[in-house]
């Protein structure tokens, strides 16, 4: 038997032997010199008794779970599904449409609908007009088609299409947009441009979106998707940040539009097919999308509780993290005060130590939360030393003013599922941190020991507005602020403006952070609150449970349930109506009729308190004909 060839072993050399010991010496160091910067920030107590705690599971997908109400319960309704074989010819995979047709057929009925299908121009015109006509993926049309389904629309019958309608002839020759551009009621319309991936961003406000995190960003599979310039865009492209990509010839990339027409026919329209998602809980959201636009569609009313109390449209809280030249602190703190801004500070706390004197001041101002005991990274350290190390936080903030913090801003605003866990077990309700941009709101994680609410930073810090770009003036950093909050109230999001003691270190940059705070005060729909009030607001809506119900005349009942342990005040619902508001009477409860006011897209009805356990019927009674 020949031996394999391998080769041969190296030769341990005095000085090979030397080098390793040496190398061996540096690691034994490091880890030396960890433990004693451990000890140094964390009391060796604290640490013993959390290695004695059994860690929690670990987490193979870290994405907070995305709780979609549930969906009007409706009966008693048809939709239509146009079967293109010319468009089924397009695809290089011939079970490719088939099989998209049956997704559609399993989304419709899954909604309520009967389902048929149609398959030529002479069935779409025989289609009852208050019946609603989904085209889905049908590139290829012939002139009767078109015809058919453009009389169709202007006789007042409903539909939903996708993608790039009739952009090609009975023969798939390439003849344009401009048939989709009319329909869906667009200035311009092109092929998405840009490298991948490929994002697309849903604001909160409109009806395709009723139920979705406001600012919910869905990776699509990179195509050839359409894009279009139209007065009122329900879902745009973005790049990663939630920024919008340009439509052709200008303005925002429009990917979902829904309108209803002079003649009364409600046009849904989406950029992109049923199938795209990128991952499965993109999949999921765009699911959502069309579902809601099919009940639109065919004359159902949607609703959903808004993300903010009192009506308000996007949220901000001003914070401020207490680190190097922690003294600076109190300009902001006081500067603040005097305009009663809620601020929220964020503190190291081997650097509070340094200063007893600023607690009071601090705490006076605002909140306090931790920043940690010594600003090095949490997130990815072993549980003992993440669950040690939020104990002695709190512990040192409680010693230092008073009372345990609520709030962690993790240290390069990174984290990960023990982190939570850790934060949780010791007391803590939230962090603020980064989300991936994900959405523009508050998530929710359920740990074992409760639940969490991480509140996201989505727009631009200090750091990144004077550091990496370089943009050192005061009026600078006020624009870049009020940037960020014009896309947080145009998303429904929260504008998390984040500042630093050593960047925040003049009277004209306070001025700067300040004159932003108080332009949200003056856009009027803008809720500023301290962190703390954020996220105890967004684990109190969340135990409200929404559902919708139709009667046989199409007048909708509206259920709210507090599934809580707290009372919920200032809730608010937005009510997406299919028709007019003259078709609705005002919302009534009982004998009562609640406050309620219409606006472009809907309803918005406010709720009164709602105790806990407690259940409302709200009854939207649709007029006589």
């Amino acid at each position: 038997m020949v031996a394999p060839v391998t080769k041969p072993p190296r030769e341990r050399t005095a000085g090979t032997w030397g080098a390793a010991i040496v190398l061996l010496g540096a690691l034994v160091a490091g880890l030396v010199g960890g433990a004693v910067l451990l000890w140094r920030s964390i009391d060796i107590d604290l640490l013993l008794e959390a290695a004695t705690e059994e860690a929690p599971p670990p987490v193979d997908e870290f994405v907070a779970q995305v709780p979609l109400p549930e969906l009007p319960t409706t009966t008693g309704w048809t939709a239509h599904i146009y079967m293109s074989q010319r468009s089924a010819s397009f695809f290089p995979e011939p079970n490719y449409y088939p099989a998209l047709i049956d997704r559609w057929e399993s989304i419709l009925a899954g909604i309520g609908a009967d389902v048929g299908l149609v398959g030529s121009a002479t069935g779409i015109e025989a289609l009852p007009a208050a019946e609603l006509l989904v085209v889905p993926a049908a590139i290829c049309l012939e002139a009767g088609e078109r015809a058919a389904i453009r009389r169709r629309v202007e006789n007042g019958g409903h539909l939903l299409v996708t993608w790039a309608l009739g952009a090609r002839d009975e023969n798939c020759n390439w003849v344009g947009f401009d048939y989709l551009r009319e329909l869906a009621g667009a200035e311009t319309a092109g092929t998405l441009e840009g490298e991948p991936p490929t994002y697309m961003v849903v604001p909160h406000g409109s009806v395709v979106a009723a139920g979705l995190p406001p600012g919910s960003r869905l990776e699509l599979r990179t195509e050839s998707w359409i894009t279009l310039r139209a007065d009122a865009s329900d879902v745009f492209w973005s790049d990663w940040a939630l920024n919008p990509l340009p439509a052709p010839e200008g303005g925002v990339g429009g990917g979902a539009v829904a309108r209803t027409t002079r003649s009364g026919a409600r046009v849904a329209w989406f950029g992109y097919r049923l199938d795209v998602a990128a991952r499965r809980r993109d999949q999921r959201l765009l699911e959502r999308l069309f579902e809601n636009a099919a009940l639109w569609a065919a004359g159902h009313v949607l609703a959903e509780v808004d993300p903010w109390p009192a009506g308000h449209r996007a949220a901000m809280a001003v914070t401020q993290d207490v680190e190097h030249s922690f003294n600076n602190s109190v300009r902001l703190a006081l500067d603040l005060s005097e305009l009663d801004i809620p601020l929220t500070f964020f503190v190291v706390t081997q650097l509070a130590r340094e200063h007893p004197e600023l607690a009071e001041v601090l705490n006076a101002a605002g909140e306090l939360g931790s920043h940690s005991a010594d600003h090095r990274q949490i997130g990815g350290r072993v549980w003992a030393a993440q669950l040690a190390g939020v104990k002695q936080t709190r512990a040192d903030i409680a010693a230092w003013s008073g009372e345990p913090p609520l709030g962690f801003r993790p240290p390069r605003e990174l984290f990960d599922s023990l982190t939570l866990e850790a934060w949780r077990r010791s007391g803590g309700l939230y962090l603020a941190a980064s989300n991936g941009a994900r959405n523009a709101v508050p998530a929710i994680f359920d740990v074992r020991s409760g639940r969490v609410v991480v509140l996201p930073r989505v727009v631009d810090d200090d750091y990144a507005i004077i550091v990496t770009r370089g943009q050192t003036r005061p009026d600078s950093l006020r624009a870049a602020f009020v940037a960020g909050l014009e896309k947080m109230r145009a998303l429904g999001g929260l504008s998390l403006v984040t500042t630093h003691t050593q960047l925040i270190d003049s009277g004209r940059r306070v001025e700067a952070v300040a004159s932003a705070a108080q332009a949200a005060r003056d856009a009027g729909d803008i809720w500023l609150a301290h962190a703390s009030e954020i996220a105890e607001w967004w684990l109190a809506r969340s135990q409200l449970e929404l559902t919708v119900r139709e009667r046989d005349d199409r007048s909708a009942i509206l259920f709210v349930l507090n599934k809580g342990a707290s009372a919920v005040e200032s809730a608010w619902l937005h009510v997406y109506l299919p028709e007019e508001p003259a078709t609705f009477a005002a919302p009534e409860m009982g004998d009562i009729i609640l406050e309620s006011h219409y606006e472009a897209g809907g309803l918005r009805v406010r709720l009164p308190t709602v105790i806990p356990g407690e259940s409302l019927e709200i009854l939207l009674p649709r007029r006589p004909a």
